[in-house]
C-alpha cells in the first residue's frame, strides 16, 4: 500500500467519515452532499541521513461537500473539520507503506498525520443555502529505510 492508499484507508476507516458516506474519492468530489474527495498534491523529501534513510511528507487536500442551509449546518460542518483534525493527530500508528524508487520497492512507516486550513471553500450553486464545499489540508509524514535503494 502506498502513502496515498494508506491515507485514503485511514480516512475511510474514520468513524466521522464512515458514518456519513464511507466513500473517499481520489481526485474528484461529487456535487451532492455528503461527498468526499482526496486530492494528492505532492510529495517532498524533508531530510536524508548519511545512510540514505529518508523522512518524507506527502500533502493532500480533502474536499467535503455538505449541506449548508442554516447556521446549525455550518456549525456542524466546521465541527466535523475540527474533529477530523483531532482524529488525524492520533491515527498515525506506524502503519507500513511501500515506496517504489527507481523500480525498487522499499518499506516505510507512517510517522505523523496533521492538518491545517480547514475552512469553507466554495458554494456549489452560488448561494450559502445550498450544498457547499469545505477543505482541509492533510500532511502525511513517513520514514523510509535506505535498504534496497
Amino acid at each position: 500500500m502506498n502513502i496515498i492508499e494508506l491515507v485514503k484507508q485511514i480516512l475511510t476507516d474514520c468513524p466521522l467519515v464512515s458514518d456519513l458516506s464511507g466513500e473517499i474519492n481520489i481526485d474528484y468530489t461529487e456535487n451532492n452532499p455528503v461527498s468526499f474527495g482526496l486530492y494528492p498534491i505532492g510529495d517532498q523529501l524533508i531530510k536524508e541521513d548519511i545512510l540514505g534513510n529518508q523522512e518524507r511528507q506527502h500533502n493532500f487536500v480533502l474536499y467535503a461537500v455538505f449541506q449548508s442551509f442554516n447556521d446549525y449546518d455550518r456549525l456542524a460542518n466546521s465541527t466535523f473539520l475540527l474533529n477530523l483534525a483531532y482524529y488525524l493527530e492520533h491515527a498515525a500508528t506506524g502503519q507500513e507503506i511501500e515506496v517504489t524508487i527507481d523500480n525498487k520497492t522499499v518499506s516505510g512507516k507512517l510517522t505523523k498525520l496533521s492538518s491545517a486550513n480547514g475552512m469553507l471553500y466554495g458554494y456549489q450553486d452560488g448561494t450559502l443555502s445550498g450544498p457547499v464545499t469545505y477543505q482541509i489540508q492533510i500532511y502525511a509524514e513517513y520514514h523510509i529505510e535506505s535498504e534496497g535503494f
